[in-house]
């Protein structure tokens, strides 16, 4: 009886959301994204696990810690305040580049819905940004069919004259050719 009593009336936990928008950076992960092909050679050399695939993530940390160990105390303590910089400002294009590569489309889709969510909003959202070559890509990211009974605007608007605006921005902003 008091188990059910004490279970019916807990504190319910604030869901959060599963995207996190921005990163929090510590020595550990900037250390493998500025020695990433070192960490993944260790992985293949000492285990056979080829990169990528299912073996090497259970080899990674491992891997990680030893590279690690290998550091200097000052190179450790440079590893530290790039991570307080990346944290507190912004990363690297490069390092800026891999993440709208691996999450770009999800942080998209998931603001779209929350806006619909939460405040019965309609989303289109035009992107720009350099990949990891520097070349300037773009894309629009229409998720208004998939909510509440709507259909796409990329499906029933003409937006090629928004198209070639957004290009011309995105030109000025970057200072590149869009390719």
């Amino acid at each position: 009886m008091y188990k059910t009593w004490l279970f019916n009336n807990k504190k319910m936990k604030d869901m959060k959301n599963m995207i996190k928008y921005g990163r929090r950076w510590i020595p550990r992960m900037v250390i493998y994204q500025q020695k990433w092909e070192e960490v993944l050679k260790r992985i293949e050399d000492e285990s056979g696990a080829k990169p990528g695939g299912r073996g090497m993530f259970k080899h990674y940390q491992a891997a990680v810690k030893r590279v690690m160990a290998e550091l200097s105390d000052n190179e450790l303590e440079k590893a530290k305040e790039t991570a307080e910089e990346w944290s507190n400002n912004i990363p690297p294009p490069e390092i800026q580049a891999q993440v709208t590569h691996k999450k770009g489309p999800a942080y998209m889709e998931h603001f779209s819905k929350e806006m619909w969510r939460q405040c019965g909003m309609r989303v289109f959202v035009m992107s720009a940004w350099k990949n990891e070559q520097g070349e300037v890509l773009f894309r629009m990211h229409d998720d208004n069919e998939a909510l509440g009974d709507g259909d796409s605007f990329m499906k029933t608007k003409d937006w090629e004259d928004i198209e070639s605006v957004w290009q011309e921005y995105a030109q000025e902003q970057f200072g590149h050719i869009m390719q």
